[in-house]
């Protein structure tokens, strides 16, 4: 399938000062001799890293006199699987050397395969590029069994270039060097987390470089770009840059010296402060449980406006809250409602509730061809998710998906939450205004950009995953007088007087110091 600029999934190319700086980062430098150097790059695409590889291995055999062409052909492997790539790569490559003074030569350095298919490679001292940006959705069946079968990160919903990961670190000659341009959701993600681990035990993180708001490519593309530099040696010092800026100088970086991560959890890396210090603790940790609102896999049926209800048993009807009514200084409610097919739990006899029948009966093609509905079809008027009995009346402070909202809302028992709402529950409501105060400060705002998902425009997401991350203070071990000033503060939408608690309880207990 092509997009709409001609190209296929997966197929951006990378500016010439982003490839420099990546060969530079692997070793593959024209000043030394890189006559005996083996690199690979397993997805080149039509030779943007290719053509500054062959011009960097010529002037090397120049300064040190070996044979430039034996080189290139016993020792430089790209890799490209898409057929027409392939004789578009083949070619440019042919016109690079026909330029440097080399006709007809043979091209044993192309082949025309699928790297994660293909295994007879072997190991190499540099390997970089540009892995293909394919999402899990848009990959074949098939081929994702394949992948799961042969690769221990590709798990949840990963990403191609998670696999391309795994097997090129698997190809580096000890002390090779791997650096690649992209996607930094492996970094955050649960589908990264097994990759982390490997990379965090396995080998040595040398250089992180997250330039999500820059745009390293020769096209506008939502990629939220990071530069990796990988080692098979270990290490305990990671170089780390990060910035919002939309231009940047590779060559004019300040990096900040971090402690090299030794497991799947990375947050430390990207913060000022030690996030595993005792005075902070996980949002379960403390008592609270996290969930997220229903989907129903058909809310033009299940999701109706009071208007739209038509006699519809009022039984089988409840206010449902959406993110959009999240967004101002207090809940706006559009109205909508949930029609709800449960009853404690289980579906109910829709002969008991003619009208709720009639309705459904009327939308019944609609529901049957639903993907929860063709597993069971006896089951066709079923939502994604069940509806909880007990959760539509009970405080629970809601969250909108994406964090851009001023204030955080807690909702006591009016609303059930819509599916791009998160919520947190707790028995006690004086502790729920507590964390939603907490979690409208900038010290959690900062918490959760920096170790959560982005999207394009920066504004982080309240996945369950990134809610499970935080690191928030222990609200049992405030005092009484702090706990009624972050509760009157809540109830006046006070962001000074939470703030200032906030950095107060941090300076306090030296969160801010990583070397606890």
């Amino acid at each position: 399938m092509l997009r709409k600029n001609g190209r296929r999934h997966g197929e951006v190319y990378t500016k010439q000062n982003v490839v420099e700086y990546i060969l530079d980062e692997v070793g593959f430098s024209p000043d030394k001799n890189l006559e005996k150097i083996t690199l690979l790059e397993p997805a080149s695409g039509s030779g943007a890293f290719a053509l500054e590889i062959i011009n960097r291995l010529y002037k090397s055999s120049k300064k040190y006199g070996f044979n430039f062409t034996d080189s290139l052909n016993r020792n430089i492997i790209f890799v490209e699987k898409d057929k027409e790539s392939s004789v578009l790569l083949k070619s440019n490559i042919n016109t690079a050397l026909e330029n440097l003074g080399f006709l007809n030569q043979n091209q044993n350095c192309v082949y025309n395969l699928d790297f994660l298919v293909e295994n007879n490679f072997s190991k190499f001292d540099c390997i970089v590029g540009n892995p293909p940006y394919i999402r899990h959705e848009n990959l074949d069946s098939e081929y994702k069994l394949f992948l799961k079968k042969s690769y221990q990160t590709f798990k949840y919903r990963a990403d191609l270039y998670i696999p391309f990961y795994e097997k090129s670190l698997d190809l580096l000659n000890d002390n090779g060097k791997l650096s690649f341009i992209c996607s930094n959701r492996w970094l955050y993600n649960q589908y990264g987390q097994l990759l982390r681990e490997k990379v965090a035990t396995e080998y040595h993180l040398v250089k992180l470089i997250n330039i999500e708001k820059t745009s390293p490519f020769d096209e506008e593309v939502i990629g939220y770009p990071c530069l990796t530099t990988i080692a098979k040696y270990k290490g305990d010092k990671t170089l780390y840059f990060e910035t919002n800026a939309k231009k940047v100088s590779l060559n004019t970086l300040s990096f900040t010296e971090v402690e090299s991560p030794t497991s799947s959890s990375w947050q430390n890396m990207f913060l000022d402060y030690n996030i595993n210090h005792s005075s902070l603790k996980s949002i379960i940790d403390q008592g609270f449980e996290i969930g997220i609102g229903i989907a129903t896999g058909a809310d033009k049926i299940f999701i109706k406006k009071e208007s739209e209800l038509n006699g519809i048993e009022r039984s089988r009807v409840i206010p449902v809250i959406k993110s959009n009514s999240l967004k101002g200084e207090s809940i706006v409610w559009d109205n909508s409602y949930l029609l709800n097919p449960y009853v404690n739990g289980n579906l109910c006899d829709l002969s008991k509730y003619p009208n709720l029948e009639e309705y459904f009966t009327e939308n019944k093609e609609i529901l049957k061809n639903r993907h929860i509905a063709k597993k069971n079809p006896d089951n066709w008027y079923k939502t994604i998710d069940k509806v909880k009995s007990n959760l539509l009346n009970r405080p629970k402070l809601l969250l909108p998906d994406l964090a851009g909202s001023k204030y955080l809302f807690i909702d006591n028992g009016n609303f059930y939450p819509h599916h791009n709402v998160y919520y947190i529950t707790n028995h006690n409501s004086d502790r729920l205004k507590i964390l939603a105060s907490i979690l409208m400060s900038g010290f959690i705002k900062d918490q959760l950009s920096k170790i959560g998902i982005r999207m394009n425009a920066g504004l982080p997401r309240f996945q369950s995953q990134t809610l499970k991350k935080l690191r928030v203070p222990d609200i049992d071990s405030l005092d009484t007088d702090v706990k009624n000033i972050f509760i009157k503060a809540y109830d006046n939408k006070d962001l000074s007087t939470i703030n200032r608690e906030v950095d107060k309880y941090c300076s306090q207990k030296c969160v801010v110091n990583k070397a606890e």
